[in-house]
């Protein structure tokens, strides 16, 4: 009679195989149908080719599309129109609270995130390309006809390194600060100037895009063009230049000054709308400590 079990212990024994079980194999059955249901598809206009062998030489253009897609056609057009045009040209569209754009039509290569990624993503994204050089554009920012052709001189006349077209020259007094700047937003200097950074427009070998993967970035909510520029300095000796943006011949610029000013008015990007001077002073007085020896300690005035 030990074995025997107890009214409570039936009742339970009855509630767990019977009713509790039907339940579980349902359930069970239900998650499955679910997740065997077609997923939602994003279809393309048009498929890319295969990707191409790596090459020495040619150019990858990186693109991003968030708020202002709009603007892609535009950027595209002159890109084609360069007097050294690019290979490709790429877009990385990050989730944004629009609507998602399909731009396969305009680029070669589209890649469509269901994150916002930042400014991360495309220079993620550099590590595929299969060209020897790759260049990065914010959404505002045209570059005018001879600015590959610019930065290839530049290149070939002994100024490799971390390329852009608005450069940065930090204070010495520490922090922060973009009022001294050189580019086709700063000082338009008709011979190729050091700076400490530069944003809006990147040109560089693909090789150099890994400096910025060897150490974490010190936020990740803003200061890419920081962290490149010191992590290729610091582990590569890789300086970051500003190549010619001559006054009277603004074909060589990085950018045409009035494009991305009415985009702005059109459609406030993201760092307008948002106050990043405190974290990017944190990040320049953090890689400082580290023993970045920027312009100014470097070339004192």
């Amino acid at each position: 009679m030990a074995g025997k079990k107890t009214v409570g212990k039936r009742i339970r024994w009855w509630w767990d195989t019977r009713i509790m079980g039907f339940w579980r194999v349902k359930l069970s059955g239900a998650v499955k149908r679910k997740l065997a249901q077609p997923a939602d598809t994003i279809e393309f206009n048009r498929d890319a080719p295969p990707m191409p062998p790596a090459k020495n030489g040619g150019i990858t253009v990186i693109l991003t599309a968030y708020r202002r897609a709009e603007y892609l056609a535009e950027q595209i057009k002159a890109l084609r129109a360069q007097t050294i045009p690019p290979d490709e040209i790429w877009v990385w569209s990050n989730r944004s609270e629009d609507p998602l754009l399909d731009v396969s039509a305009l680029a070669d290569r589209v890649i469509v995130s269901n994150t916002n990624f930042l400014f991360w993503g495309r220079f993620a994204l550099a590590g595929l390309v299969r060209t020897e050089f790759v260049a990065f554009f914010d959404d505002d920012i045209l570059p005018q006809p001879r600015w590959f052709e610019n930065c290839l001189q530049t290149i070939e006349n002994g100024h490799d390194g971390i390329l852009g077209g608005s450069g940065v020259l930090l204070p010495e007094s520490g922090g922060y600060s973009s009022k001294n700047k050189a580019g086709w937003n700063g000082a338009q200097n008709t011979d190729v100037t050091e700076v400490d950074l530069v944003g809006h427009a990147w040109f560089m070998r693909k090789a150099y895009v890994r400096y910025m993967w060897i150490e974490e970035p010190a936020y990740w909510d803003n200061g890419e063009d920081i962290h490149l520029s010191y992590m290729a300095l610091k582990h590569g000796g890789i300086k970051t230049l500003v190549p010619p943006h001559p006054e009277h011949d603004q074909s060589l610029w990085s950018c045409r000054p009035d494009f991305g000013k009415a985009v702005g008015r059109l459609k406030v990007a993201t760092y307008q709308t948002q106050d990043h001077r405190g974290t990017r002073s944190a990040i320049v007085d953090k890689y400082r400590a580290d023993g970045w020896q920027i312009i100014a300690i470097k070339q004192p005035t």
